[in-house]
């Protein structure tokens, strides 16, 4: 296997750039970075067969901070050129983040700046929006600090992140993340720490199979984990997902099928870890789901065909949970059919019910070797009837292992 190393104990993303590019030039390889700081300008850039492996906590890559300049002129979709009243601020080399008003999460730009001519910068990716100074259009360096898009079979693992949030301006998680990935697909995410992004920790869109293990996301000013947009059979995995500004996990849009185990979930600003919009087949199974200020699991309002149905929820800890707000430590809103509870411990504290579930919801399981202690009810329906206690069913298909390419399809690729 080719194999690269990076000893300098300091530099910028160029170093690391250029050993990634290297590598992919080869065929492929391992990356490897010694201890040092490393500051940011632009992402580092992941590329199919090419693994980063850091030396552990000393391998740091900090986030430059940011700057940000009104337009000069209106933007139109599809051009790779970008016109700003502060050309002053930005160089080449540099990453910026486009968007208006109207243009905000896939409709924002991130792009790398090719050149500058007076006051316009010429970007690698094409705008993909119409941004325009009457909806406050405005160029930002921000973007994730590590970015794949369209990468395969690789690995990244060994170091922390330090997204410098203080300094920097907030990036939406459907175009950045400290980690964000698009259309990725078998990508291994390992011994990571993610910290201070002014955004989410992870996000990942559209991707299949990834592995998100041993890693800590903490005191982000987004969610801790973002699985997002279609992503499929993702196996996230004794993280440590603690005091994120948003949600714990936020299952965003028809991700299906991953497994959430042996995390510890904890202190995050809003719920623990929120589900819905066609967010199913999703197993949560032996977390410590902890003291966040809303809910510990929360199934938002939807009705039937945009429910986050058939999740298996197992041997959780649920405990201390509505610090700030909420009513119950599992709150399903209506429509969400099929949630199955078994050998899960849920300790009321602060919060008054154990579970509470829409009056139109279907399939509550609430199995009888759950434990509920110090609430009021262990599990009613919004109009105060209580949930009945039943087993859940002998075979749930829900969880990575029953992914195939049929249930892939909405993304036009075939599991490799």
């Amino acid at each position: 296997m080719n194999v690269i190393e990076i000893k300098s104990k300091s530099g910028t993303n160029a170093i690391i750039q250029r050993g990634i590019d290297s590598l992919y030039d080869m065929g492929g390889g391992t990356l490897k970075i010694g201890p040092g700081t490393f500051i940011l300008y632009d992402s580092i850039h992941l590329k199919s067969g090419v693994n980063i492996v850091g030396s552990g906590a000393q391998t740091i890559f900090k986030k430059c901070a940011s700057v940000s300049s009104r337009l000069s002129a209106d933007l139109g979709y599809g051009h790779y050129d970008v016109s700003v009243e502060k050309p002053e601020l930005f160089k080449k080399g540099l990453g910026i983040y486009v968007s208006d008003d109207n243009g905000k999460g896939f409709y924002a730009t991130v792009a790398t700046i090719l050149w500058k001519d007076k006051n316009l910068l010429g970007i690698n990716r094409m705008l993909n929006h119409d941004y325009t100074r009457v909806r406050n259009a405005r160029v930002c360096s921000v973007f994730p600090v590590i970015s794949g898009y369209y990468a395969r079979n690789l690995t990244v693992e060994g170091f922390t992140i330090d997204g410098n949030g203080n300094e920097n301006s907030f990036i939406d998680g459907c175009r950045g993340g400290g980690i964000f990935l698009l259309q990725c697909h078998n990508v291994k995410i390992r011994n990571i720490v993610v910290r201070s992004y002014n955004g989410d920790g992870i996000s990942f869109q559209q991707c299949t199979r990834l592995e998100i293990e041993d890693c800590e996301i903490t005191d982000n000013f987004g969610s801790g984990l973002h699985p997002g947009s279609g992503s499929a059979g993702v196996v996230m995995r004794n993280c440590k997902i603690c005091r994120n500004k948003k949600d714990g996990v936020f299952y965003c849009l028809r991700v299906s099928h991953t497994l959430l185990e042996d995390c510890i979930i904890n202190q995050n600003k809003n719920d623990g870890i929120s589900i819905g919009a066609r967010d199913t087949d999703h197993v949560i199974k032996n977390n410590a789901i902890t003291e966040n200020a809303r809910h510990g699991i929360y199934f938002r309002p939807a009705d039937e065909p945009m429910g986050g149905h058939r999740n298996l929820v197992e041997g959780n800890k649920i405990v201390e949970n509505c610090l700030i707000s909420g009513e119950a430590e599992v709150f399903i809103e209506d429509v969400n059919n099929d949630q199955w509870f078994t050998k899960n411990y849920i300790d009321g504290g602060r919060s008054n019910h154990g579970i509470i579930a829409g009056n139109k919801c279907k399939g509550i399981c609430i199995a009888g070797d759950n434990k509920f202690c110090n609430i009021k009810k262990a599990a009613i329906y919004f109009d105060g009837r209580l949930v009945n206690f039943k087993d859940i069913p002998a075979k749930i298909r829900s969880g990575p292992k029953f992914l195939n390419n049929k249930k892939v399809r909405h993304l036009a690729i075939e599991l490799g």
